[in-house]
């Protein structure tokens, strides 16, 4: 190989990136075939044309100093040993840009969406979730491997190769803030006002054009970047009132105006009784026979409970991460784009939380998980929760019939036996919270007798298996509870932190996904004999709706602010779920759905209306403005 001069060699090393970063694309295209089957001939071209100018921004960022370091007209820019030096270095910057691009479009299976800020989250969770990545794509990461050295070497022969013009000219100097200028324009995307940003980068309002033309490198560049996004399209003072008048209820009423969102319930005193939360890993809607019909059959104890207890079937995640359905179950809350993570920061604000308002109307308090104490930080979430007692997989013994390890923490089996043994330890009325991992991938499984399919660690017979095994130990957990004088007089809450990883789903009964919704689908349901009547209901709900529940169910007597509704008051004229994808928000209404990416409404579904949208941009508005002015919630 040999060029003709310095330009074309470098000229052909940055047309080579970007076929790199394309390949990227494209292999996340063909990965999800279904994802992206919405966008027609024009919009995927349109998409694909985007994605250019993101591989601009890009490569304009990370690789232009090498431009001129490579062009510069000086002497010794001509010797070999500089040449390959400086090539090979650009080629492990582009090597390892495609190696994280291919990481990215498997992440891209768990949540339909490129990686925001994860990484900075992992915290204490970095070493589990590496070998979480090992353990289900070993041979992935040989072969990204293989690709990241191949890439290099391929730069590496390219500034080996011969230069035939070796003569340099004055006037080339000249040329030096040209490519300043260019590389500043490829990463400005734009010649005036703001920079190209993620939102810019929708050729069409769909948010699989979005996602196309995005890559990973680039979101968690911006992200990173820019921790702050303007959150108010509307007024705030105009947005709170908005949300206010939606949560607006004949059970409860706003009781400070520097506080506008913050109420307390008034209906009557009742009953305490004891609330337990289960919230399960990863259970999508479409594996709960009761719920979706698609007749797994891993889920019969859940089914009953579906069948004798109240089934939401319109129940949605908040987010498509644990900690947001954490955080959102604590506190009711939804975490704003850009804000810190609760435990990270978004707790400074000053929150209302489960905890702390069950211990004002006298309940003793429990939180515990399968997985190790500070995964996810729920042991300090718990604490700052007002959690009495907290447990992690350290504290959980082994005392059933499991076998082997599993991947994070204890076995849930383990776990339930310990939360029934520490329920029939407490002073009634209590609130427990439990979350458990069985169903985390990989899946393992501690006992051949819940293997209803071949089972394998990296698919979705492995899932089944491990959803089959916990709803087992669901069903032995509740014949326990009967047993106890305490039952007749608690509320089971059963529920998932998000939606199943559809990366791992590829050898069984696949369910399409048809809206951008189902990837928030997931089932609600709330069993106690003696005190709720069977129902199956529609209601749209979500997370956020938890909460504010139970205080109705209970009679809290407590000022809290929250987003969410009871899904027992019958006043309540406006029902909605929010949801957040990354940095992407959304809205189901009676109407349809609607999505927010900062710049443009997208992918509206069914009829959606002015006042829908108005409401989705009033929540962001309102949640950020009141949090950031210390006026969310009054905490004496």
């Amino acid at each position: 190989m040999h060029f003709k001069n310095r330009y074309s060699q470098v000229g052909l090393t940055i047309a080579f990136s970007f076929i790199l970063l394309m390949a990227n694309r494209l292999f996340l295209y063909f990965s999800y075939p279904d994802y992206f089957s919405n966008l027609n001939t024009a919009e995927l071209s349109a998409s694909l044309f985007m994605g250019l100018r993101v591989d601009l921004a890009t490569i304009s960022l990370f690789t232009s100093i090498f431009w001129i370091i490579l062009l510069i007209p000086i002497k010794f820019v001509l010797n070999i040993k500089y040449r390959v030096f400086f090539g090979s270095l650009w080629g492990v910057i582009i090597a390892a840009g495609v190696f994280y691009n291919i990481a990215d479009t498997y992440y891209f299976g768990y949540v339909n969406r490129h990686i925001i800020n994860e990484t900075a989250l992992l915290g204490d969770d970095v070493v589990p979730f590496i070998e979480m990545a090992i353990g289900l794509y070993l041979n992935q990461i040989i072969i990204g491997f293989i690709i990241f050295l191949s890439i290099i070497f391929v730069f590496y022969k390219i500034f080996a190769s011969t230069i035939e013009d070796k003569l340099l000219h004055k006037k080339e100097w000249s040329i030096i803030p040209i490519i300043i200028i260019i590389a500043f324009l490829g990463i400005r995307g734009k010649l005036s006002g703001k920079s190209f940003a993620i939102s810019d980068a929708f050729a069409v309002n769909k948010l699989s054009s979005g996602n196309l033309a995005l890559s990973g490198v680039y979101t968690t560049y911006r992200s990173a970047k820019n921790k702050s996004v303007n959150h108010y399209r509307i007024e705030p003072s105009v947005a709170i009132d908005r949300l206010k008048n939606t949560l607006k209820s004949a059970k409860n009423e706003f009781i400070d105006d520097a506080y506008p969102l913050m109420r307390k319930d008034t209906t009557d005193s009742k009953n305490k009784p004891n609330i337990v939360i289960v919230l399960i890993e990863s259970l999508s809607s479409q594996y709960l026979d009761a719920l979706a019909h698609n007749n797994f059959g891993v889920t019969p104890n859940l089914d009953k409970l579906a069948n004798q207890g109240q089934l939401y079937t319109n129940f949605y995640a908040n987010g498509q991460r644990s900690q947001d359905g954490i955080t959102t179950l604590l506190t009711g809350i939804v975490q704003p784009v850009g804000f810190e993570a609760i435990g990270s920061g978004l707790e400074l604000y000053g929150l209302s939380y489960l905890g702390s308002i069950a211990k004002q109307n006298g309940y003793s308090t429990l939180s515990m998980q399968s997985s190790n104490r500070r995964s996810f930080r729920v042991d300090v979430v718990s604490k700052l929760a007002g959690f009495d007692e907290y447990y992690g997989a350290q504290d959980i013994p082994n005392t059933g019939d499991e076998q082997g390890s599993p991947q994070f923490g204890a076995w849930d089996g383990n776990s339930f036996r310990f939360l029934s043994k520490k329920l029939n330890q407490m002073k009634e009325p209590f609130l427990s919270f439990f979350f458990t991992s069985s169903t985390h991938a990989p899946f393992y499984l501690p006992n051949k007798r819940y293997e209803k399919y071949p089972h394998s660690n990296k698919s979705e017979y492995g899932f089944l298996n491990t959803i089959n095994y916990v709803d087992a130990k669901i069903g032995e957990f509740l014949d326990r509870a009967k047993k106890q004088a305490w039952f007749d007089n608690t509320i089971f809450i059963f529920t998932a932190d998000h939606v199943a990883a559809r990366r791992n789903l590829k050898d069984a009964k696949k369910v399409k996904l048809d809206s951008s919704l189902n990837g928030f689908h997931i089932p609600l349901i709330l069993y106690s004999p003696k005190l709720l009547y069977a129902k199956r209901s529609s209601i749209l709900s979500s997370h956020a709706d938890i909460i504010p529940s139970i205080i109705d169910l209970a009679g809290l007597k407590a000022p809290y602010t929250m987003i969410g509704q009871s899904l027992f008051d019958e006043s309540i004229k406006e029902r909605f779920a929010y949801v957040k994808a990354g940095n992407i928000i959304g809205i189901a209404t009676n109407n349809g759905s609607v999505f927010y990416n900062y710049k443009n409404l997208i992918n509206k579904k069914g009829n959606i209306t002015s006042e829908d949208e108005d409401l989705l941009l009033s929540i962001d508005a309102a949640q950020s403005y009141l949090l950031k002015n210390s006026k969310w919630m009054k905490n004496d």
